[in-house]
């Protein structure tokens, strides 16, 4: 039986380890009109050092992050875990962005989109059904423009709901996303969505580092490979390198979902102990 050890490394061994680093960071984003010491502490210097490992690179992804927030506008939103997708619900809210709920019209169901904390001291789990969405009118009616914005408002929620969990807990806590390709046939396929999905990704990839941990793909059909082999050069090298492809029916690759989720808590569709299905929503959001 795989182990189920929390093995999130802890904050204060990292800002330790990085303290030097650190300091020379913020030496150089003091310098940014964009910068704001109570925001931009070092809890957030820190995922961008692990993510681009020289300051150097590190400094530039860090400016520009903070001057698309302060152009964005992003800081001014406060705390939006509340605007989460609800699955339970039959359709979208108020409270729910205007561009969350437009994305959803091209939903077959709200399982299109799950998101879960089965342990409210462990990581957010995404779970995306490609099934559900009808992603031929998703681009005609969306644009890139907008499928940016899809993205940048739910790696927002994403990245608050992490960076609270953090700090709660001092363990630095990552994403698991889990793309289940259940019944997803190759005429449902739309390149174009892809590309545009890509597109997203990149635009975004500097903005949100550190936030996802691993997107385990599961019940990918056959045809599935060869597309994966065009398309991956469209995606940032950060995230191919945190895709991983499990087969449900291998006792095995339940190692991937363990390190963010123990056995109990991990639902039997994914080979846990949980029968529960659909997942709870972390409904304490939007109390």
């Amino acid at each position: 039986m795989e182990e189920e050890k929390d093995n999130r490394p802890l904050v204060k061994d990292l800002l330790e380890k990085h303290a030097s680093q650190l300091v020379e960071l913020r030496n150089i984003l003091e310098k940014e009109e964009s910068y704001c010491k109570e925001r931009y502490d070092d809890l957030w210097m820190l995922r961008f050092l692990l993510s681009h490992k020289k300051v150097s690179k590190a400094s530039a992804a860090a400016i520009s992050t903070m001057n698309f927030r302060k152009d964005r506008k992003i800081n001014e939103l406060g705390d939006i875990r509340h605007k989460m997708i609800n699955h339970l619900e039959a359709e979208t809210s108020d409270r729910n962005f205007e561009i969350h709920r437009k994305h959803m019209k091209f939903c077959h169901s709200p399982l299109a989109i799950i998101y879960a904390l089965p342990d409210p001291d462990r990581g957010l789990i995404q779970i995306l059904t490609p099934k559900y969405m009808d992603q031929e009118n998703f681009v005609k009616e969306i644009s890139l423009e907008e499928t940016v914005e899809v993205t940048l408002y739910g790696n927002e929620i994403i990245f608050q709901v992490l960076d609270d969990i953090t700090r709660r807990t001092g363990k630095l806590t990552k994403l698991l996303r889990i793309m289940d390709m259940e019944g997803y046939a190759l005429k449902d396929f739309n390149r174009a969505l892809m590309k545009r999905d890509a597109a997203a990704n990149k635009a975004l990839e500097d903005h949100y580092p550190g936030s996802l941990g691993t997107c385990i793909v599961i019940d990918a059909p056959s045809w599935i490979n060869a597309v994966w082999k065009v398309v991956k050069p469209l995606f940032p090298k950060k995230f191919v390198e945190k895709i991983a492809f499990a087969d449900i029916k291998n006792p095995k690759d339940v190692k991937y979902f363990l390190k963010y989720v123990t056995r109990d808590k991990l639902w039997e569709r994914y080979g846990g102990n949980n029968p529960e299905w659909p997942p709870s929503p972390p409904s304490q959001f939007w109390k």
